[in-house]
C-alpha cells in the first residue's frame, strides 16, 4: 500500500509543480479560489505522505518539507514569469499542515477497525 501512496504522490507532485511552474498570470489581486488551489493541492501532497509514513515523526518531517519545496517554488516563479507570492505559501503551509493532521486522523481510524 505504501508503493500505491508514494506513486500517488509522485504524480499529485508532478501535477502541483507544472502549473506551478508554467508561465502564466503573475501578481493579481487576492483571490479565494487562487488560494483555496494552493491549500488543496498541499493538503493533499501531505495526507498522501503523512499515509506513507512510518511513524507520526516522519508524516511531520514531509509535511515541513513539503512547506519548505513550496517556499522554493514561489521563489523559482520570480524566474519563469510569474511573481511570488507570501499568501500562497501560506495557503500552502496551512494545507500541509492540514494534511498532515487529516492522516493522523485516518491512521488512527485504521488502527481502531
Amino acid at each position: 500500500m505504501r508503493y500505491v501512496l508514494w506513486g500517488l504522490f509522485a504524480i499529485a507532485a508532478g501535477v502541483v509543480l507544472y502549473y506551478s511552474l508554467i508561465p502564466g498570470p503573475g501578481g493579481g489581486p487576492f483571490t479565494w479560489w487562487d488560494k483555496f488551489q494552493h491549500f488543496a493541492a498541499y493538503a493533499v501532497l501531505s495526507t498522501l505522505a503523512g499515509l506513507a509514513a512510518r511513524s507520526w515523526r516522519e508524516a511531520l518531517l514531509f509535511a515541513v518539507l513539503l512547506a519548505s519545496a513550496g517556499y522554493v517554488i514561489e521563489i523559482a516563479q520570480l524566474y519563469v514569469g510569474r511573481s511570488y507570492d507570501l499568501d500562497d505559501e501560506a495557503a500552502n503551509a496551512l494545507g500541509c499542515l492540514a494534511g498532515f493532521i487529516a492522516s493522523r486522523v485516518i491512521v488512527a481510524a485504521r488502527s481502531r477497525i
